[in-house]
């Protein structure tokens, strides 16, 4: 049989039971909707009874309580004609509502509320009168005339519903039993009528089934050779596989895996996963959970690639790229677990080489701005020099020229300094002072900000203190303020402004926030998304398209966060660049080792 054909007698073998099945299911349902809508008109039968029970009580409870009244004189009495007095509007709203379908009901009821009003009025002008034992049987009389009819006309009310009671009663009983016979007898016709339409189709389908069976066992051997093409595949590859059971126990190491844990296949098989595959935090040095674990909880898949580290057999640390995979069988359960991991230490000498290529490109963009600011001062001393030495009264213009050529010298010191001080690194982190950063870097930048003709405006509202490493800070600065410059070639205003803040999405840890903003060109929608990817530059030549991409990688080892804002309309151009900088580092990223410098 082909696929077609088992196909088609797969679909007439279910179809036809599911086509009979929902017929009696919609069968079924109909009768049990009627049925419920039956039961509900005897509970609202029900409901009209009791509250009508309820309007009589509180008839009777301001008849009596008025009787009472005017029997003793003690005013206790009148609490429970006032209170049911009350009571009654409600209640014969109520009653009203239930009964809108049935308009004798809603006239009994009306005429109920006039009387009651009219008992109402007599009453009310009984107990205006001083003293109560004055009164007369008439008096009497006229009251429970009026009482009387009322108690009739609720009587109608009682009579009707417990008529109109026994009839719903009766009928959900009929359709009890009409459901009831019907699902046991459509039951039956169902039974019969599946075993006769569908015996042929499951005998042919049980003989597809025998041919469907010795084809699997054909596709299983084909299987155990794919099987085995795959061990050969993972033994081939470039990265460290290991898998394991579903009980943790490693069941396969490749080559790579064997040389980076240092444990050898049959030495490792059966042996639980974290003692072959020994995973660290680089930060705390603390040994992290079982990755058999973290998948179990997490599937399904688990990717660990920030500050991992494999401690092999021999105690020979490789920082990690790690991936994990359950491992499922054709019923969705968990089997095993494989790992993924490479050895990620040349990519990390590589991005510390291209980190130091920007400071070193950073720092040869500004040595040439600075070599001609100081070649002025310089001009300045040599000229102050050759007039001292011509100078015939030396008396007071000596004075004032060596005064001059001091502060050229001082000027010229400074200058050096900062360019010394963006080079010096600090060996662990120290209590950092960003204004005295800022200020800086905008020393280093004052030559290029005086030919642009920038107008630099400083809002330091606090001079916070941050843990972390001032020339790390000092180059992501330097690059922030580099690159406002850059957007601003014919003037422009360049703001810095340090603040006390929160994180946005962490109120409650606070920190330094910068915000360096100017009014350049803007950067377009295009360009942003691609702004801090490694050597993504829109400078050209200029440009290594690695400044933002090494200060965002500055900005996270402080457990910091950066963002820019830009926009491009005439006459409001500009881009801010906002770092928050928190006062308490809770990962402990500034601690992690370095990675020492490739070869």
């Amino acid at each position: 049989m082909d696929q077609r054909s088992f196909q088609k007698l797969l679909r007439r073998t279910v179809l036809l039971p599911v086509a009979l099945l929902l017929l009696l299911a919609a069968t079924l349902v109909a009768e049990i909707l009627l049925l419920n809508a039956s039961i509900r008109w005897v509970d609202h039968t029900d409901q009209v009874i009791a509250n009508a029970r309820q309007l009589i009580r509180s008839m009777i409870d301001m008849e009596s309580g008025l009787r009472g009244y005017f029997l003793t004189g003690d005013r206790f009495f009148l609490d429970s004609y006032i209170a049911a007095k009350s009571e009654v509007p409600a209640q014969l709203a109520l009653l009203e509502q239930l009964t809108s379908d049935n308009p004798d009901q809603t006239q009994r009821i009306g005429e109920i509320r006039n009387l009651d009003l009219r008992w109402i009025r007599y009453a009310d002008n009984l107990l205006l009168r001083p003293n109560p034992r004055t009164l007369s049987s008439q008096d009497y009389a006229a009251g429970d005339e009026l009482m009387n009819r009322i108690r009739a006309k609720e009587r109608e009310i009682l009579d009707a519903e417990d008529r109109l009671h026994r009839v719903r009663y009766r009928r959900a009983a009929v359709l009890g039993n009409i459901v009831i016979g019907t699902a046991v007898g459509l039951s039956l016709l169902t039974a019969v009528l599946l075993f006769t339409l569908t015996r042929r189709e499951l005998f042919e389908l049980s003989s597809a089934y025998d041919k469907h069976l010795k084809a699997e066992a054909e596709k299983t051997q084909q299987l155990q050779e794919s099987r085995e093409s795959y061990r050969i595949t993972l033994t081939s590859l470039g990265d460290a596989v290991v898998a394991t059971d579903a009980a943790g126990n490693v069941s396969f190491l490749n080559p790579v895996a064997e040389q980076l844990t240092g444990w050898d296949y049959q030495a490792a098989r059966g042996r639980p996963l974290h003692e072959v595959l020994r995973i660290i935090d680089e930060r705390t040095r603390t040994e992290l959970e079982d990755a058999v674990a973290l998948v179990r909880r997490s599937q399904p898949v688990v990717n660990v690639s920030s500050h991992v580290a494999l401690i092999s057999r021999s105690g020979q640390e490789y920082p990690l790229e790690l991936t994990g995979s359950p491992i499922l069988n054709d019923r969705n359960l968990l089997v095993g677990v494989v790992v993924v991991f490479r050895d990620i230490t040349q990519r990390r000498q590589t991005e510390q080489t291209l980190r130091s290529s920007e400071r070193l490109a950073l720092a040869g963009r500004l040595s040439a701005t600075i070599a001609h600011e100081i070649r002025n001062p310089l001009d300045t001393v040599s000229n102050l020099i050759y007039l001292l030495r011509h100078e015939e009264d030396p008396s007071n213009a000596s004075s004032q020229y060596l005064e001059l050529a001091s502060d050229e010298l001082a000027r010229i010191a400074q200058i050096t300094g900062q360019l010394l001080t963006f080079h010096r690194e600090a060996q662990v982190p120290v209590q950092v002072n960003l204004a005295d950063v800022l200020q800086s870097v905008l020393v280093l930048f004052a030559p290029q900000i005086r030919k642009a003709h920038i107008d630099v405006e400083q809002r330091f509202e606090a001079a916070p203190l941050v843990r972390g490493f001032p020339g790390e800070l000092r180059q992501v600065f330097s690059n922030l303020v580099g690159n406002a410059l850059d957007a601003m070639p014919n003037g422009g205003k360049l703001i810095l402004h340090l603040r006390e803040s929160s994180l946005a999405s962490d109120p409650a840890r606070r920190g330094a926030r910068i915000t360096i903003l100017d009014t350049g060109v803007g950067i377009p929608a295009g360009v942003r998304k691609n702004l801090f990817a490694p050597f993504f530059t829109t400078k050209g030549e200029k440009g290594t398209g690695l400044g933002l991409w090494v200060s965002r990688g500055l900005i996270e080892k402080h457990e910091g966060t950066i963002h820019l804002a830009s926009r491009m309309r005439a006459g409001k151009n500009g881009t801010a660049f906002s770092v928050f900088l928190p006062f308490e580092q809770e990962l402990g990223l500034l601690n992690v080792p370095g990675v020492p410098p490739a070869a």
